[in-house]
């Protein structure tokens, strides 16, 4: 079973820049500035896919000067201006689980391997694997035994087609050249975009559309209380109880609207708002719950293995389409980026069309394939 992990280090990592070539078998390292770089860090030279990209660690000593000291020497000739990436990590560590995504991933013998930068990938034969095992992985300095938090889960059958690696794979691919986007960021930035994008337009049609609740409790005569949830957006409808069985809608109704003198009853309770995320209650003069169902923001998609709502699993297209011509306005070919951004308008046209309540699309009307007769005219008296 071979598992491959995409070499991203040198996307998300300080650098600076050899300032004199560096033959094969020599050291140190002469940068053009050193505020990069860490005792006993990792740095990755060359970028990664490079023949000649390589790893090495640097000393324990701290980098002082314009020299780095670094553990054994150079594998590779470096020219001038090579960029030297500070990516901490050395070595990525493998971990199983037996049990698929629903049990625990653990390191096993022999589990650890170097990162190989000279390639997209770094790949670990697992010949024990089968096809119900999960595996997630954690990056590694062998030296200070440091490591990063585990990422996702990765499956024998690779990512879903709708999944977030997999929209960005295919967006890639249909690059002629992605060299001037620097990282993966950017593309899932564009991803998300769209994503907001197509969530609006279901909103637009479908108001109940990404609903959530929250319940806040307030003691006494408390009068305020916050909405704490973190995809709250906006308020859809409130109800009111004092004793959880009773349950009764609240009327929203503006600060100014009530006096002080102003009596309520707890079967005809009112709301209002103060701030973004403040709601008030009337009555308040005893202990209850008040339910808000609200509005949601939509989920941001930000792990490989995030998939696209159900909703939008057949416009994968539109995504595709739409970072497309992102990407050609990043590199100034502005009739390219104009005529995929056209595609994703078409593609989203159909979405907003498709996924409108049969009610909401406006008034049916029936050809008349035959002329009337005469005889079913009406005579008007």
């Amino acid at each position: 079973m071979i598992i491959k992990v995409r070499n991203i280090l040198d996307k998300s990592s300080q650098y600076s820049y050899l300032s004199q070539a560096l033959a094969a078998g020599t050291g140190p390292l002469v940068v053009k500035n050193i505020n990069p770089f860490s005792a006993s860090y990792a740095v990755q030279l060359g970028n990664t896919g490079e023949n000649q990209a390589e790893t090495i660690m640097l000393g324990t000593a701290t980098p002082a000067g314009t020299g780095i000291l670094i553990v054994g020497t150079l594998r590779y000739d470096h020219p001038t201006d090579t960029p030297v990436y500070a990516i901490k990590y050395n070595q990525i560590i493998f971990k199983k689980s037996a049990a698929g995504t629903s049990g625990t991933a653990a390191a096993f013998t022999g589990s650890t391997a170097n990162i190989t930068p000279n390639s997209e990938y770094t790949q670990y034969d697992d010949t024990s694997g089968v096809t119900t095992d999960a595996y997630k992985t954690q990056y590694y300095n062998s030296v200070t035994t440091d490591t990063s938090a585990e990422s996702d889960w990765i499956t024998p059958s690779g990512f879903s087609f709708y999944s977030l690696a997999k929209l960005r794979d295919r967006i890639k691919r249909k690059l002629h050249s992605s060299g001037y986007i620097k990282d993966d960021q950017t593309i899932d930035d564009w991803i998300n975009e769209w994503l907001e994008k197509m969530t609006n337009t279901i909103i637009d049609v479908n108001r109940d559309y990404l609903i959530g609740t929250a319940d806040i409790s307030f003691s006494g005569t408390t009068e305020l209380g916050t909405i704490t949830s973190t995809d709250f957006k906006e308020i859809r409808k409130v109800w009111y109880t004092e004793d959880g069985i009773d349950w009764f809608q609240m009327t929203k109704m503006d600060l100014n609207d009530f006096e002080p003198t102003t009596v309520f009853a707890n079967s005809h309770p009112y709301f209002f708002y103060q701030g973004d995320n403040i709601i008030g209650r009337r009555p308040n003069e005893t202990t209850g719950t008040v339910r808000v169902y609200y509005y949601k923001t939509n989920s941001i998609m930000d792990d490989d293995t995030d998939e696209l709502p159900v909703s939008m699993k057949n416009y994968t297209k539109s995504f595709v389409d739409y970072s497309l011509g992102q990407a050609y306005f990043l590199d100034e070919k502005t009739a390219q980026g104009n005529l995929f951004l056209n595609s994703a308008m078409g593609e989203l046209n159909s979405f907003r069309n498709e996924i409108t309540p049969r009610q909401k699309s406006g008034p049916q009307l029936i050809d008349i394939v035959a002329p009337t007769g005469a005889e079913n005219d009406l005579e008007v008296l």
